[in-house]
């Protein structure tokens, strides 16, 4: 009879390593001081261009479900993945400091849209699961509100 392998005594690789893989990416997902406005600039501006993103998506998934051009799994998962994205990157931003007055002002323009662009993300998430044109219609409102608002911040941020 062969020896045992000792694999089955403990945790397989496979699981370790996903594990370690998840601490790393939480790890490196924090963020320190910005150390100047210009750098602190750069980080909104970028946080600007990945919500667009985000909420493109809604708007994209809200008028897809509206013509009925998707089933509703790949739009459920796709407004999922977009939500992901924009509370990853509200999350990034908002571990920012801050480091001048002009750097605040800019955050406390911002924080709002981020917060904005996630809570209307989830809406239409729970919308499209819930079959709901009106609730859809509602969240597809904001997301092209807070686009709006988005858009013009990137314009003065560039």
């Amino acid at each position: 009879m062969p020896p045992r392998s000792h694999w089955g005594a403990g945790p397989r690789p496979a699981i370790v390593l996903t594990v370690s893989l998840l601490l790393l990416t939480l790890v490196s997902g924090c963020t320190g001081p910005t150390p100047s406005d210009s750098l602190y600039r750069d980080a909104a501006e970028q946080t600007v261009t990945d919500l667009l993103s985000a909420v493109g998506t809604g708007i994209m998934l809200s008028e897809i479900h509206r013509r009925d051009m998707a089933l509703p799994p790949y739009t459920e998962t796709t407004v999922e993945d977009a939500e992901d994205a924009a509370r990853s990157v509200n999350d990034t931003f908002g571990t920012r400091q801050p480091p001048t007055a002009r750097a605040r002002s800019l955050r406390s323009e911002l924080a709002p849209l981020c917060d904005t662009a996630v809570n209307a993300l989830a809406d239409l998430r729970i919308a499209l699961r819930e079959d709901d044109q009106n609730a859809v219609e509602a969240a597809e409102r904001s997301l092209r509100s807070v686009s709006l608002d988005l858009t013009d911040l990137r314009g003065r941020l560039s």
